[in-house]
């Protein structure tokens, strides 16, 4: 393969030649997660065929023969790769990163080449973890807990979280939540995370220490990126903010409602602002919080001016995440809406998916394995979750938003919930948001399964184009495993032997017995292990 570099006043360029078959499949992402949602060159609707952009990495490719763009380092820069196509056919991938002057050393990227698409994701997603200074990834349980969003959302309050608190206590089993997370609605307006409303008359720190007295670990939701133009931070202190060249803040709209839905990005290249980060955590910290979910990430890479004139929206968003990494030492860093390869080496656990919702299927979307708009749903999140099949435990402990089976409050059938369930079990990771005190006992004796059941080395049984997967293979305990999730629209069945496994399983979901052949309706999900 062939390349040439070229440093441009704007910006880093490389453009890469490529020699593939016509009709090969593109794999691509977005700045903030990955969507391996099959995009091939001859989808109907995909008009400007040299516009198909991706960041971090790109794969292309078809029987047998595909090529991975990647890059392995983002200290400074995002990369942005886009794929080039002459008469429908992928002839070069540019890669372009924007933030890299004139005499500075690009970020690190790598091109690799094989038979198989998955197997070239892992290899990069190893290579970049080595670059960029992860640790090793401790695993061995699955994750568990609870946050109050996708049951009340922001209009939680405080006698909402209490009794949940009551109920984690009480029921320890079959799920036994170890972490509460106190979520966005505590808070008086976005970036005033020391300042309660009055839906929270009793001090923050109280309902920690009713946490841990609850045999549970205590957790709090935050934007350290970012505050409103509401807020007592953003008043008393304008100057701390990014801002436009003409000296005004840059604002960007936030999904808050007024008087809180003007957002301003932290300049995190002002000392002052990096002594006020940490002591937001440092507080947090001494009250008992020990868990810190860190929301709207990407508002940390705003564009503008910055203090340091040398910095860059990705080298001040860095600075910041090692500001709360060396402010809490030795509590867990959860990222959500976040930049993936700027997090690396810096955080623990990350979100890889959209938002979730107590809906199986957005309301009015089409079912079909075909691609679609997504939205926010369960069956959505599985997909964008399981998408990144190649980076759980390798950059991090990955977190496919709250795992959702409860019968009140929620619109999906007990079956559906199993495809939410099974987004806990590949990934590891499996909080809820489902109140323990008034869920069925088959509920949450479903719900268990996400917290005793680790599916691992996850990835896609079936490279089939332009189709998002249903089938995954995998082990459990050791054992070939196989997961099969049925979102077509229709009713569907598998041949076992088809799948590699034995004429005999077992369906680990509902503990029964599968001979031969295994039929699933629409909205349905088994996991199979060989009996």
């Amino acid at each position: 393969m062939s390349y040439s570099f070229t440093p441009l006043q704007d910006g880093y360029r490389a453009l890469f030649q490529l020699d593939l078959p016509p009709g090969c499949m593109v794999y691509r992402t977005n700045a903030l997660m990955v969507q391996i949602g099959p995009l091939p060159p001859l989808v109907s609707g995909i008009q400007n065929y040299g516009d198909l952009s991706s960041t971090n990495v790109i794969v292309a490719g078809k029987e047998g023969k595909f090529v991975l763009a990647g890059a392995v380092t983002a200290f400074r820069s995002m990369t942005v790769f886009n794929a080039r196509f002459i008469n429908r056919r992928l002839v070069s991938i540019e890669a372009y990163q924007p933030h890299i002057r004139q005499g500075e050393t690009p970020e690190e990227m790598v091109i690799l080449e094989g038979e198989d698409y998955r197997d070239l994701l892992e290899q990069y997603a190893d290579l970049a973890a080595e670059k960029m200074g992860v640790k090793p990834i401790e695993s061995t349980r699955n994750m568990t807990g609870y946050c109050s969003w996708y049951y009340y959302y922001k209009n939680v309050t405080q006698q909402d979280m209490l009794e949940n608190v009551e109920a984690l206590t009480r029921n320890r089993t079959p799920y036994e939540a170890g972490y509460v997370q106190i979520d966005d609605g505590y808070q008086t307006f976005q970036g005033d995370w020391l300042d309660q409303c009055e839906s929270w008359p009793v001090p923050v720190k109280d309902v920690a220490q009713k946490i841990i007295s609850g045999g549970m670990k205590a957790g709090i939701w935050t934007m350290p990126t970012t505050a409103s133009t509401a807020s007592r931070v953003y008043r008393e202190h304008p100057d701390w903010f990014v801002k436009k060249s003409n000296g005004e803040t840059a604002i960007l709209p936030g999904w808050s409602p007024p008087p809180d839905h003007q957002w301003a990005c932290l300049d995190a290249t002002i000392p002052a602002v990096r002594e006020h980060i940490a002591n937001v955590f440092k507080t947090f910290r001494e009250w008992g919080f020990t868990y810190f979910k860190m929301d709207g990430l990407y508002f940390g890479l705003q564009e503008g001016v910055r203090q340091d004139k040398n910095a860059t929206p990705v080298s001040a968003f860095r600075l910041l995440l090692k500001t709360i990494r060396d402010a809490v030492p030795d509590c867990i860093l959860m990222v959500c809406s976040e930049p993936f390869l700027p997090c690396l080496g810096l955080v623990d656990n990350a979100r890889v998916s959209n938002d979730t919702s107590r809906h199986f299927r957005t309301p009015g979307q089409t079912p079909g394995n075909g691609p679609y708009t997504l939205g926010c749903s369960i069956v959505d999140t599985f997909r964008i979750a399981l998408s990144n099949f190649w980076l759980f435990d390798r950059w991090f402990r990955a977190d496919p938003d709250v795992i959702m089976t409860r019968q009140d409050n929620a619109f999906y059938t007990r079956n559906q919930a199993k495809i939410s369930v099974l987004g806990g079990i590949m990934t590891g990771v499996a909080l809820t948001s489902d109140h323990l005190g008034r869920i069925n006992p088959d509920r949450n004796q479903l719900l268990a399964k996400a917290q005793n059941i680790r599916m691992r080395s996850v990835r896609p049984l079936f490279t089939v184009p332009n189709v998002w997967p249903m089938e995954f293979e995998g082990t459990i305990e050791g054992k070939p495993a196989v997961a099969l999730v049925n979102d077509s629209g229709t009713e569907k069945t598998w041949k076992l032997e088809d799948l590699g496994l034995s004429s005999r399983c077992t369906d680990l979901l509902e503990d029964k017995e599968i001979l031969h052949e295994v039929t699933l309706a629409d909205g349905d999900a088994v996991l199979l292990v060989n009996r």
